[in-house]
């Protein structure tokens, strides 16, 4: 077991983040198809623990308390990203993300050292966002496994590739972003292929290699070919697509 030194009083960890998702979990919404805590929260946290130990046989180390702290913390400014106040203040979810887990660290004694560390996880979630030139090896294999975390439903089957992908599309719409087949495949194509980690995908089953098949058959499938994947869900998702039919 694991301990760690928060106002001046020894807690384990794991009991730790248990205190930190009871905190967090309000700031993720549950309708929101993708981006809630029990699905993309919960699944990341495993994709870290594989990643922790993969790394750890090859001499990679990886902080996987900060890891987990960060990735818990890294979407919950995400139903705040189109609200112009909040976007202006802290310029992307990313950055409010990044300002929420600066408040409640701070309420649980941690260094601001520490705390710059965990945002820096965060913010390399950012698309476009880059590493500190002096960043510490550790410090930078941890937010790259945050990244991967973050981006992992690219490894899995196909069928589980499609059905995510066209849950990100209805959070779009919710947010007034009307959907358009095309343009997400051409986004995710860019987003997936230059801001993956090849040396930070869990080992296994699936790899990088199968990643980048699943992009690549995303984007050349029909819009019926894409419904026929993802079988009873078919009806859930035609909405979506009707437009490229």
């Amino acid at each position: 077991m694991e301990f760690v030194i928060l106002n001046d009083e020894l807690q384990d960890e794991a009991g730790f983040l248990e205190l930190l998702a009871c905190d967090l979990k309000p700031f993720y919404e549950p309708r929101l198809p993708y981006h809630n805590w029990d699905e993309h929260i919960e699944h990341g946290l495993g994709i870290i623990d594989d990643l922790c130990k993969q790394e750890k046989t090859k001499g990679n180390l990886i902080n996987s308390f900060m890891a987990k702290i960060a990735y818990m913390g890294h979407d919950a400014g995400f139903p705040h990203d189109l609200i112009a106040p909040v976007w202006e203040k802290y310029g992307s979810k990313e950055g409010y993300s990044a300002h929420i887990m600066n408040v409640l660290l701070q309420n649980y004694g941690f260094e601001e050292s520490y705390i710059r560390d965990v945002q820096t996880c965060i913010m390399f979630t950012r698309m476009g966002e880059q590493l500190p030139e002096n960043v510490g090896e550790e410090l930078g294999n941890t937010a790259k496994a945050v990244r991967t975390a973050d981006l992992s439903h690219v490894f899995g089957p196909y069928k589980n590739f499609v059905i995510n992908s066209f849950k990100l599309m209805e959070e779009g719409k919710m947010y007034g972003r009307e959907p358009v087949l095309a343009e997400f495949k051409n986004r995710t194509r860019f987003v997936l292929t230059n801001y993956l980690s090849p040396d930070f995908i869990p080992s296994g089953t699936y790899s990088i290699v199968d990643g980048m098949k699943n992009i690549e058959r995303f984007c050349k499938d029909s819009p019926s070919r894409l419904l026929k994947v993802v079988g009873k869900q078919a009806n859930r998702f035609a909405s979506l697509i009707k437009k490229a039919a």
